[in-house]
């Protein structure tokens, strides 16, 4: 046997089903035969081809070969039962006969690889065909039935029939040999694998791997005359061949459909060119990758000319087995493949005419499918024709069908305009489907006040409600309250104190301050002159502060006293201390200040798409991203935010998110912009949830806007009964985290229970930075919790999405991107492909892909999880690799890895895998130390696993899924002193993410951060039915000392006779 043959019957022996590898193809006569003679040439043909006429063995050294047969050629009739002279309707008869019969399998060892049937019909014959692809190809096919044609014409004509014109099989075998022995062989080999290296992965239209089967889908369709005509005027005028033409089109549509530039796609070759076989009736047919990088500028003739140039330089090395290369690169075994889709081009045609009867080819299978194949049929007469046949484990019907339609569409466009780039081809042929699946949000024309600055709205309620409180804060000194028109005074008398230090429009001015009056005065201070308003949060590592300041540029920063020599490093020119903002040194007291006595500052005039704020996020290379949002933006939000919670003069608001979080823009404009009151939080208030609901109730807070994972503590203790719903309460938002059909349902429960005349909303809002705080929302209160995944709703007014693929289809389920007038102008200095230009039906409109994977249910988006590793812990938004590159820089870390995992009850852990050499010891206190210096607390990892190096997939990439197995695998109890102490670990290990605490363990050490402890006295409370604060946390935090605290609270408790709480 040749090589090919060889790997042929290695496929045969391995699997059960010995039809596998049957193929087989029906003549379509236009009339009656003559059934003698073509029996006759049938028999003479097969007995000429030693590879048809033989049996495939095996020797006792189980080497294969090929032993000459002496036996009858199988050829038997059958009668089509249809009588209606209906070609079609008998044709479909025939291919429905042939797929039982290709079914069955054929004995190599002892019958011939091959077997006919002659069919008759109403008034036409059909000859049969089924072949073992070890015995014949498709151009072996073809040399067969030229052979049978010749035969049965020169027998019709009574004519002397030619000598066997087929060659000798030997003489295939001795070029195997040769190619080997010179070392041709090696030489194909190491082209493949140097050629490959940059293509690691085939192309497919489809995610889905199945085992390869000998049922497939099929579908069929022919080239349009006048597209044909233009492609074959186009090769021409190119010289170029139509194949080449094709190729390019064929690897356009995979990339229309994978999103790839990269493309490899398996091409079968004749491998008979220059060759003994290329007279022989044998198995010589091979699979090569053919491989084609697009640019954006490759339009169709310099993409053809790719493929042309390819298909040049690989003619060489085409011999090289499939089977030898896919062993190279370790594509055997499990979902691993060499190929997904595969191209079967046919520039050969079986005779058109038996005697005097014309003939058609019905072609009904070239073999196995392992995921996709398309064979073009190029006809001596008439046009070309494409099959596709599908993997029915990998496609459906739809699909396929939709993908042929696809390939003809685009080779429609492409040929009728080749100078369109490859890029702005793809890109119209998805603009109308996108412009139809575009997920609106409410008519944006209802929104009041949509133009303009926020601070202009803001000015104009103090206008209107001068003396209603527009701030309210609860100090030691007792309840300060600030009116809106001191708002207003105080802001621009900042404003001007800030201009008078040379802040000019477009500046960007740091704000570092804590949560207090001042804070929201410098913020709308710095936006009055038209500056840009930085957040700086003073708390956070010097390193991440000073990487802020050197990518904004600052120049001017406004901070309190208390913070004045801390942030000295940042060696920013001007620092101001916000009390001396207010002109001749006034002391800041809201309650005794009178209206200003000097002429009062209009509001700096800016553009729509001048930057108001920026809010920096975490990077993936390590360094935090700056977002820029713009004042149009961010004027829109607040109109769109306050419609639909439906925020009022009313409302009373807390504000409950830090200042660097850009929750806080949501918390203060849509606030503001709609006249409602600002309530500042205290640390009190988070002290213990009962004091939490407490202060709520006692501020008349009407409006909360929590972190989900805060939303869930809540809930926690509502269902554990330490905690109750207020009764000012009438809206609540939460964001940044998914929410649980099971948290959902106690809430619902504790709102019916707590308030039965009326309900309470509970906005589920969902928005990344770059789309201004909050981009979709879905009020949760009214939904049913019995269901696996809660929707994020639908976008706010004036606010696009589109749930896209790889390739920027729309589709059922893909990548969330967000169009519309909230969309940030991107990153400071960095151009990032998030942000894009993307062409709805006839008009380009920027967009930005969230990364974030999404479907469309029951006319709601639902929140599926990242495309990417981004993960999100206490409101931040951490990239793995920020963390990675800093563990990285530590001494002796060789590998990194930092995945985030979320359990069911919502708790998030971040988790470092870390490659040190062998003998090294790392502690884990000494590298949470390292990491703060450079990280906030949010972003440094709570539980650490040590690797000598880190598991690998085929590719050579981290494994990630087997570190995370790995981790969920480790048991690491430990025994501790006390039940207590058993208890409270558990709880500790709960929300810290780490594991095998021993009794020394300190809560702060362990990465304990402050809504973590808000977690741990939670849960704690609930469990041992008593009032435990976050002061006591910080009082306690080794946790057998916790713990002896613990159980002395308890001791009192049963002897008090009520509880506090």
């Amino acid at each position: 046997m040749n090589t090919a043959q060889q790997g042929l019957w290695l496929g045969h022996t391995l699997n059960e089903n010995k039809a596998l590898f049957n193929t087989a193809e029906c003549i379509a006569f236009e009339g009656r035969v003559d059934s003698k003679q073509l029996v006759f040439a049938i028999e003479q043909a097969v007995k000429e081809s030693e590879c048809l006429y033989c049996h495939f063995v095996e020797g006792e050294d189980q080497t294969p070969y090929i032993h000459p047969a002496q036996c009858e050629v199988p050829i038997t009739t059958h009668v089509l039962t249809s009588k209606i002279i209906d070609i079609d309707e008998e044709r479909e008869e025939v291919k429905a006969w042939a797929q039982h019969d290709i079914a069955l399998p054929l004995d190599l060892s002892h019958g011939l690889p091959c077997r006919f049937t002659i069919l008759h019909g109403a008034t036409n014959d059909y000859l049969y065909n089924c072949v073992h692809h070890i015995a014949l190809d498709g151009f072996g096919t073809t040399l067969m039935f030229q052979r049978i044609a010749e035969i049965y014409t020169a027998r019709i004509a009574e004519k002397v029939v030619s000598p066997n014109p087929f060659g000798a099989f030997d003489a295939v075998l001795d070029e195997d040999m040769k190619r080997v022995t010179s070392g041709t062989y090696a030489k194909a080999k190491n082209f493949w694998l140097e050629t490959l290296e940059t293509y690691p992965q085939p192309s497919s239209y489809s995610d889905k791997v199945a085992p390869i089967t000998a049922d497939f889908y099929r579908t069929s369709a022919g080239i349009n005359a006048t597209v044909w005509k233009s492609l074959t005027t186009i090769c021409e005028a190119n010289k170029l061949t139509w194949a080449d033409v094709f190729l390019a089109v064929l690897c356009a549509h995979l990339k229309q459909q994978t999103g790839d530039n990269a493309i490899m796609l398996g091409m079968m070759v004749m491998n008979r060119l220059g060759s003994k076989s290329l007279t022989v009736p044998s198995m010589q047919m091979n699979i090569v990758p053919l491989v084609m990088t697009f640019d954006p500028q490759d339009d169709l003739i310099s993409s053809a000319k790719k493929i042309a140039q390819h298909k040049k330089t690989m003619r060489r090395f085409q011999h090289y087995r499939y089977e030898d290369l896919r062993r190279d690169l370790h594509r055997i075994g499990g979902e691993q493949r060499l190929f997904g889709a595969l191209v079967n081009i046919m520039p050969f045609d079986h005779p058109l005419h038996y005697g005097n009867l014309a003939a058609q080819t019905l072609n009904l299978s070239a073999g196995p499918v392992e995921d996709i194949t398309i064979e073009l049929h190029s006809k001596t007469e008439g046009l070309p024709s494409i099959d596709f046949d599908a993997n029915p484990d990998v496609y459906s019907w739809e699909q396929l069908s939709t993908l042929q339609n696809g390939l003809l569409t685009l080779i429609a466009q492409w040929v009728t305009e080749p100078s369109l780039t490859v890029d702005s081809l793809l890109d119209r042929q998805h603009a109308d489907a996108r412009l139809s699946a575009l997920i609106k949000g409410t008519d944006a024309t209802q929104l009041p006040s949509i133009h303009g600055q926020v601070i202009e709205r803001i000015n104009e309620q103090a206008l209107l409600y001068p003396n209603n409180v527009a701030i309210e804060q609860q100090t030691p000194a007792g309840l300060q309250q600030t009116t809106y028109q001191q708002l207003i005074s105080l802001s621009q008398q900042a404003a001007w104190a800030l201009k008078q230090q040379g802040v000019q429009r477009g500046d960007r001015v740091a704000v570092a301050m804590s949560r207090s009056v001042q804070q929201v005065i410098a913020q709308l201070a710095v936006m009055h002159c038209g500056a840009v308003y930085v957040p700086l949060d003073p708390e956070q590592p010097m390193e991440r502060q000073q990487s802020i300041v050197k990518q904004a540029n600052i120049q001017t920063l406004i901070t309190e006293a208390e913070y004045q020599h801390a942030l000295t490093p940042l060696a920013i020119p001007t620092m101001l201390l916000a009390g001396h903002l207010l002109s001749d040194g006034l002391h800041y007291e809201p309650m005794q200040y009178e209206p200003m006595q000097y002429k009062s500052m209009h509001c700096e005039p800016v553009l729509a798409d001048d930057v108001a704020y920026v809010m920096f996020t975490s990077g993936s290379t390590g360094e935090p991203k700056g977002v820029e949002i713009s004042h149009g933006a961010l004027n829109h939000f607040s109109a769109a935010g306050a419609t639909t919670y439906g925020i009022t003069t009313e409302d009373r608001v807390l504000q409950f998110a830090p200042f660097n979080f850009d929750a806080s823009i949501e918390e203060v404009f849509v606030t503001l912009t709609q006249g409602a009151t600002l309530i500042l939080r205290t640390d009190a208030m988070l002290e213990s949830m009962p004091a939490f609901v407490d202060a709520i109730e006692q501020a008349d807070i009407t409006v909360l806007d929590l972190p989900t994972a805060f939303w869930n503590e809540w809930v926690v203790s509502l269902h554990a009964g330490v905690a109750s719903i207020p009764t000012t309460l009438q809206h609540v938002i939460i964001g940044g985290e998914a929410v649980y059909p099971e948290q959902l349902a106690q809430w619902q429960t504790a709102v019916a229970q707590a308030i039965p005349v009326r309900t309470i909303s509970l906005f589920n809002t969902y928005g990344p930075t770059e789309s201004t705080v909050v981009a979709t929302s879905c009020d949760l209160q009214a939904q049913s919790s019995y269901t696996t995944a809660l929707p994020i709703g639908l976008p706010l007014p004036g606010v696009n999405a589109l749930i896209l693929d790889h390739a920027n289809q729309p589709a059922n389920i893909g990548e969330l991107v967000l169009l519309g007038p909230t969309l940030a102008q991107g990153y400071i200095g960095l151009t990032h492909p998030a942000f894009t230009t993307m062409l709805i039906g006839e008009a380009p409109c920027r967009a930005y892909r969230t990364g974030d994977r999404v479907t469309f249910l029951d006319g709601q988006i639902v929140y599926l999880g990242r495309i990417d590793n981004e993960f999100k812990i206490s409101g931040y938004r951490i990239q793995p690799g920020e963390v990675e590159s800093h563990l990285l820089a530590l001494n002796t870390v060789t590998e990194a890895s930092v995945q985030g995992v979320v359990y069911p009850n919502g708790i998030r852990r971040l988790i470092a895998f870390i490659a040190v050499p062998e003998n090294v010891e790392l502690d884990v206190k000494d590298i949470k130390q390292q990491l703060s210096e450079h990280l906030p607390p949010a972003m440094i990892p709570t539980d650490y696993r040590f690797f000598n190096t880190l598991p690998k997939t085929t590719s050579n990439k981290v494994d990630r899924k087997a570190l995370l197995a790995s981790y969920d695998n480790v048991s690491t109890e430990v025994a501790l002193a006390t039940e207590t102490e058993q208890r409270v670990s558990t709880i500790w290990q709960q929300i810290l993410g780490v594991s095998g605490l021993h009794s020394q363990a300190n809560f702060f050490e362990l990465g304990g951060q402050s809504l973590q402890t808000i977690q741990i006295v939670n849960r704690l409370a609930a469990e041992f039915g008593v009032t435990v604060k976050v002061s006591d946390v910080f009082d306690h935090p080794v946790l057998s000392e916790f713990c002896q605290y613990l159980d002395v609270m308890q001791v009192q408790s049963e002897d008090e006779v009520e509880m506090v709480w």
